[in-house]
């Protein structure tokens, strides 16, 4: 009888035990789970320009580029000038003794076609030379030329007369302002692109011959519409703040900028739209909107 009752009570002690544990198991799950809050950044959706910009590349060219030849043939007795000195038309820069079969030797000059700087010297003292071989190169800088191509799908937002932006590595602190002044009327099969140039002031002779420039070409610009960054743009949509709760927006887009969107129709002004965070959503999350820093 003692033994009964002791397998008795152990037992029941078990069974408490065992109820206890599956009572205190069950507990969390009958329990409402917290709903997952998710910080994103907002910013409110206000007025101002969008501006659109295409940087492509192109190379700075001499206005003027005059290669200098001998009258007659002959040998170099003396170059009076050096390379990179600036010289007037018509000034003498090399002297020359005829030896032309049936001639005495006579010193004569070979002169500058155009007024510029001398940027290559071709021969040296005693070369023999003829009226076919250059001698010596002449480039005017003051005004330099730069040439580029631009895809077609770009090539309505340039046109003879119209504006462009010009920097170099060379001094990057400096914009270069310029005129489109040749844009070619077919377009490359190969590269899909068509040739333009454009022409700069350079008076103080920083654009080089031969530099390499960051050509920006305006492709519009709209003023004081509704406009968003660019980064919180998905794939036709966003997403906005309603109650600390997530929604997924259709949007209409229009001119699509460098750093904003223009928005046609989809939102209101002052509505708070996610920039950051926008990827972790679908839609009905409860989210905790941070305001962009400035």
């Amino acid at each position: 009888m003692r033994k009964f009752l002791i397998i008795s009570v152990i037992v029941i002690a078990l069974g408490i035990a065992i109820t206890v544990r599956i009572m205190v198991s069950r507990k969390p799950a009958e329990q409402k789970e917290t709903e997952k809050i998710i910080p994103v950044e907002v910013i409110p959706v206000t007025p101002g320009n969008v501006q659109s910009t295409c940087e492509i590349f192109g190379t700075i060219k001499a206005n003027k580029t005059a290669y200098v030849f001998p009258e007659t043939m002959g040998r170099i007795t003396r170059i009076l000038v050096k390379e990179g000195t600036y010289v007037r038309k018509g000034r003498k820069l090399m002297a020359l003794r005829n030896e032309t079969i049936g001639f005495e030797y006579e010193e004569g000059h070979i002169t500058a076609p155009i007024s510029g700087n001398v940027a290559n010297i071709m021969v040296d003292n005693g070369s023999m030379v003829t009226p076919q071989s250059p001698v010596a190169m002449v480039v005017e800088f003051s005004r330099v030329e730069v040439s580029f191509n631009v895809s077609e799908n770009a090539i309505d937002c340039i046109n003879k007369g119209g504006k462009v932006r010009v920097m170099v590595d060379a001094a990057p602190e400096i914009q270069f302002n310029g005129t489109v002044s040749e844009v070619s009327p077919i377009i490359d099969p190969l590269t899909r692109t068509v040739a333009a140039k454009a022409v700069l002031n350079n008076p103080k002779k920083i654009l080089k011959p031969g530099m390499t420039a960051r050509v920006t070409l305006d492709l519009g610009s709209r003023e004081n519409v509704l406009m968003i960054p660019r980064d919180a743009l998905l794939d036709g949509y966003l997403f906005v703040v309603k109650d600390s709760t997530s929604e997924r927006r259709d949007v209409t887009v229009g001119l699509i900028g460098d750093e904003f969107v223009e928005i046609l129709d989809g939102i209101e002004e002052g509505e708070l739209i996610v920039v950051v965070g926008q990827q972790r959503l679908a839609g009905g999350e409860k989210i905790n909107p941070i305001p962009r820093s400035e």
